[in-house]
């Protein structure tokens, strides 16, 4: 089996400590483990996941985690992950990851048939986000990358890894052909991370307005979030 492909090599100082770091392809053999990270790193802090209520029930929680298992076996899934640069050594542990998912505008979102009503607020909330901003239509793409997350793991946070995580997306793009990448930025660790990387604003939504709009109540660190995108060429 061939090594995964190496995207970025940098060094953090964390402690008074130097670490070396790397991001590559995420191994098949890790995706589920990714995925749990995600959910505990993420999504538990995540504005739209706590209003939704899927943390108050575990069955939300695993129908979360089967669902976002399919969009990882998606063809165009694209995930990478950053760990510690140890040469050729065997990768043992990540600390952040990014994922996203190749579509087009032809295509639509795979369907999912979801049971428990707190994911399916959830979702709502977060695939309503398109009326707000279409990236396909106001970017102008034919196909374009769709983010499915990106986390690292808290006690590496603020060290500049989420912006090398958002420098790879660009990277990626660019060798697939593809002119601009973007995201939603839903906290102000991520909108930073995106503006250090040079990432532009297309669109801002008061969390107030959506929360109205879904009738939840939106606690997040930021007044807004915001759809924000790159050019790679």
């Amino acid at each position: 089996m061939s090594a995964p492909k190496v995207w970025s090599k940098f060094s953090v100082n964390k402690g008074g400590d130097t670490i070396n770091l790397r991001v590559v392809d995420m191994p098949e053999s890790l995706t589920e483990e990714v995925l749990t990270s995600y959910i505990n790193y993420f999504m538990k802090e995540d504005s739209m996941c706590k209003a939704a209520g899927v943390l108050k029930n575990p069955e939300a929680i695993e129908e979360l985690r089967a669902t976002m298992l399919e969009f990882a076996k998606d063809e165009g899934f694209h995930g990478v992950i950053c760990c510690l640069d140890n040469g050729d050594d065997p990768i043992k542990e990540f600390i952040g990851a990014s994922m996203m998912t190749l579509e087009s505008k032809q295509e639509s979102m795979p369907e999912f048939k979801i049971k428990t009503e707190e994911l399916n607020k959830m979702y709502d909330i977060y695939f309503g986000l398109e009326a707000y901003y279409d990236e396909a239509k106001e970017l102008g793409l034919d196909s374009y990358f769709s983010d499915r997350g990106l986390f690292v793991h808290s006690e590496y946070r603020n060290l500049g890894i989420e912006q090398e995580l958002f420098k790879v997306r660009r990277l990626i793009c660019k060798e697939r052909g593809i002119s601009v990448v973007g995201a939603w930025m839903t906290t102000q660790d991520l909108e930073k991370a995106a503006e250090g990387d040079g990432w532009e604003v297309g669109c801002e939504v008061k969390y107030e307005e959506l929360g109205q709009k879904y009738g939840v109540n939106l606690e997040a660190d930021t007044a807004s979030l915001k759809y924000m995108f790159a050019r790679t060429k």
